[in-house]
């Protein structure tokens, strides 16, 4: 098959890259224009269109011939500048594009919690994004996906970051909030086996790895992993998001932003068997699989972020 992958330079997306090229698919990868590289996994053979991903006429060009569009842009927590409103356009685009080229099929990685009527704009514009797909008539596989982690992750690697930054750590609401973290390599094989074998037929799959970790357990479960000993704290979610605030204008590179709160404000959990069962896959633990961390000058990638302007 002929695949396009969109927003195919953050980590997932080369994960995703990685496992379909190894099926023997012919991948073509949309880059958005600007000064920074792409970040396309080494040695994979991957066709790169470069057009803004809000730009109709450039994604209907990029749709020519394709099989299949795997939309990966939502599986990840929010960058600290990010607009959330971003997201919505950039899938509106794809989809008003996809129903032009008659594209026969999307698989878009989506976020638990997801819905239009979110308090959450995060949330909200994950809803909003499912929802123009839906209504462009394309067939169409979401998965709404437990907090994903590896190698290049928002999510580990920024809290292992923070946890050098501090002996007394402060964790929204005492850390009591439910995650389902699912390591990346896991999804992009779900997303594999999904092309190969599942043929779109307008489901929402809800994924995440074999456990439920409150964000205490996350953060304990990071500490032990780096080596630190940390005593963590119950903080307010209001009083966090002023410090987060206050912070980031003394360091602009901060890499955490109040979206972050949100995420954690409610439990995002789905049933831990989804892999199990809908796939025959056994998703690795949380624990197991954070290699990525060992070996990291935390200390001077930490100064480096907080003197960096």
């Amino acid at each position: 098959m002929h695949i396009l992958v969109t927003g195919s330079t953050d980590f997932v997306g080369q994960a995703v890259i990685r496992h379909l090229a190894l099926a023997g698919h012919r991948l073509r990868a949309l880059i958005p224009p600007g000064p920074e590289s792409p970040a396309l996994p080494p040695g994979v053979p991957v066709e790169a269109i470069l057009t803004a991903p809000d730009d109709v006429r450039g994604l209907r060009a990029a749709l020519a011939g394709v099989d299949a569009v795997v939309s990966v842009a939502g599986a990840r927590l929010p960058a600290p500048d990010e607009d959330p409103l971003g997201l919505v356009r950039h899938t509106q685009a794809l989809a008003e594009a996809a129903a032009d080229a008659r594209t026969p099929a999307i698989l878009h990685l989506s976020t638990l919690g997801a819905e239009p009527s979110s308090a959450f704009p995060w949330f909200k514009a994950h809803g909003l994004a499912e929802l123009a797909l839906r209504r462009s008539g394309v067939p169409l596989t979401v998965f709404r996906t437990g907090i994903p982690f590896g190698a290049g992750d928002a999510f580990s690697t920024t809290f292992a970051l923070l946890l050098h930054a501090t002996p007394v750590f402060p964790l929204p609401a005492g850390g009591t909030t439910l995650l389902h973290p699912l390591w990346v390599e896991d999804l992009a094989a779900t997303v594999a086996l999904t092309v190969e074998t599942r043929p779109p037929r307008g489901e929402t799959l809800a994924l995440g790895g074999p456990e439920h970790l409150s964000l205490r357990e996350a953060a304990e479960t990071l500490s032990r992993a780096l080596g630190l000993r940390r005593r963590f704290v119950g903080a307010s979610p209001a009083y966090l998001r002023h410090l987060i605030t206050w912070l980031r204008y003394f360091f602009p590179r901060l890499p955490v932003s109040p979206f972050w709160l949100d995420y954690f404000a409610a439990d995002r959990i789905a049933p831990p068997d989804t892999l199990p069962r809908e796939f025959g896959l056994l998703p690795e633990r949380f624990a197991h699989r954070l290699q990525h961390l060992e070996g990291v000058p935390w200390r001077k990638r930490l100064l480096q972020t907080l003197l960096a302007r």
